[in-house]
């Protein structure tokens, strides 16, 4: 009995605030020139938070979750895309915080976002999910554990020049599905000397989902590392550094016959 297994990875540009990740998002294009920027963007998911992360706008006089971009070099947002329409000033940790922002959205959320103003010259705008003490925005933080989408090129500064990278494993009898490997390569570039962090991710974290029932998923490594770890590089003007992508496959239970496909995330973060 044989089974086909194709992943297809897509390869995003991302920016982290530097926690750890519970709210991934991107920016698929960037579009105008530095003043007058559009970002197509996904927010792809929000994890579902502990019980431990402090709200950090709790106790304020008042605080709203904006969809927004990172505007200015010191972090903070810029007009938002989208204010929901509550506040969440009262609320001692963001996993109430989080409970109540899906009584208004589900995720994915996607959009195109606007930048208007002071030239991007020295730091990297990202889309993501922000905490506001303002309804008109310009004074927004990223909610902790974002990992939140820089600007690809020509707006922003790196990529990764394949754009993505097809892990095929062709014909594969049952037998053989448990940690069977495939590898690619990516090249990433940048138009600035730059250090980042490369990082894999799936739907469900590490891993990429392949069957709805659960029965067989594929963990992520680059560089033979675990992909959620990432892999720290630096980047010179206009060079490529290659990084190895390796997916293993794992079961759970049996696996049905058929084909068998899924995709995950290349993210480009700031250290």
């Amino acid at each position: 009995m044989k089974k086909l297994f194709s992943a297809c990875l897509v390869f995003l540009s991302l920016f982290s605030s530097g926690a750890a990740a519970s709210i991934f998002s991107y920016i698929t294009k960037s579009e105008g020139v530095p003043t007058n920027a559009y970002y197509t963007f996904v927010i792809e998911r929000w994890d579902q938070e502990n019980d431990f992360t402090p709200n950090p706008c709790y106790g304020y006089s008042a605080c709203w979750i904006s969809i927004n971009h990172r505007h200015f070099a010191d972090g903070y947002s810029g007009q938002p895309y989208r204010i929901f329409n509550t506040r969440v000033e009262r609320f001692k940790t963001m996993k109430q915080v989080q409970a109540e922002i899906l009584k208004y959205t589900s995720f994915p959320i996607t959009g195109v976002a606007k930048h208007f103003g002071p030239a991007i010259r020295s730091h990297q705008e990202c889309v993501g999910l922000f905490y506001e003490t303002d309804q008109n925005g310009f004074h927004g933080r990223l909610l902790p554990g974002s990992l939140c989408g820089v600007a690809p090129p020509p707006i922003g500064f790196c990529q990764v020049s394949e754009g993505s990278v097809e892990l095929d494993y062709g014909s594969i009898d049952e037998a053989e599905l448990e940690n069977a490997t495939k590898t690619g390569n990516i090249n990433v570039t940048c138009n600035v000397d730059i250090k980042i962090i490369v990082i894999a991710t799936g739907l469900n974290g590490e891993f990429v989902p392949l069957r709805n029932d659960g029965s067989l998923k594929a963990k992520l490594l680059l560089n033979d590392r675990r992909g959620e770890d990432g892999v720290s590089v630096f980047v010179p003007a206009g060079g490529n550094v290659p990084i190895t992508v390796k997916s293993i496959l794992q079961k759970n239970g049996r696996v049905e016959a058929g084909p068998f496909s899924g995709s995950g995330t290349i993210i480009l973060a700031m250290p």
